[in-house]
């Protein structure tokens, strides 16, 4: 994540917008913000008194507690070993089908991700200077199922946004194909892989998968509200532009205005 978010709710066609958003999201996989709190809380009460505790009457060993404590990163894992959760200073790799995979995303990011019982990751919260993120994914699957976004822009103004993502489908992703895939594209000539190759073609499909079906955004002078087709194509807009003017915006396939209430002056 290299870019910082911009939406213009008053243009017509702002798939370009929520795409990009989608991506921006895609920094993050961890859990929801009450999720997180609740860790927090519990993690503190947790670390309450330094006193050494008395052994109890009934023999059972008390947990040790801590004053006060400072960490990089923290790994909570159940009694098979498997992490469930991981709370760190700067992103963490995402954990999916055994591997760890790299993420692009803006310098200072701390964040918190939630794990399923196979170790895959299945949500989080993240925070940098500039962003705050939460995101949940679908499970089996490394894609996002929704997402909400709290941005402060260099000018110092702030805006909000969610994103409701495709559902998947077909055969689970094969994510060593999809590492192979990327390889494939990044090595082709002139840009153009072989799109008969078996991992291109898993990659392709992967990324067929990722778009938003619904998207809402909210700045200081407007706010709007985008739904997509099946095949990830705007159809219709409701918004309130800069001037408080209300309108509904219908879209053909091919991303061309066919309908819009009341009509433009």
């Amino acid at each position: 994540m290299n870019r910082t978010i911009s939406i213009d709710s008053n243009s017509p066609d702002n798939t370009a917008e929520i795409t990009r958003l989608r991506r921006q999201m895609r920094i993050m996989q961890g859990c929801t913000l009450a999720l997180a709190a609740t860790i927090g809380v519990s993690f503190m009460l947790g670390m309450q008194s330094a006193a050494k505790p008395a052994s109890p009457a009934d023999g059972k060993k008390e947990p040790v507690r801590f004053g006060e404590i400072t960490v990089e990163r923290i790994n909570v894992a159940g009694p098979d070993g498997v992490r469930r959760f991981i709370i760190s200073h700067d992103m963490p790799k995402a954990p999916f089908a055994g591997r760890e995979w790299e993420r692009t995303v803006p310098p200072g990011l701390a964040g918190l991700i939630m794990l399923d019982p196979k170790g895959n990751e299945v949500g989080g919260y993240a925070a940098s200077e500039s962003h705050s993120l939460i995101t949940l994914d679908y499970r089996n699957y490394p894609l996002e199922a929704a997402g909400m976004v709290a941005r402060v822009a260099p000018d110092g103004s702030q805006s909000a946004g969610m994103v409701l993502l495709q559902p998947p489908s077909g055969p689970l992703i094969d994510m060593d194909a999809i590492h192979r895939g990327a390889e494939k594209m990044k090595e082709a000539k002139d840009g153009k892989p072989d799109l008969n190759d078996p991992d291109v073609k898993e990659l392709l499909r992967f990324q067929a998968m990722q778009f938003a079906r619904i998207a809402v955004f909210a700045e200081q002078k407007s706010a709007s509200i985008g739904l997509q087709d099946s095949q990830g194509r705007q159809r219709l807009l409701l918004q309130v532009d800069e001037n408080d003017n209300p309108s509904i915006i219908f879209y053909d396939a091919e991303g061309k205005e066919t309908t819009r209430f009341p009509e433009a002056r």
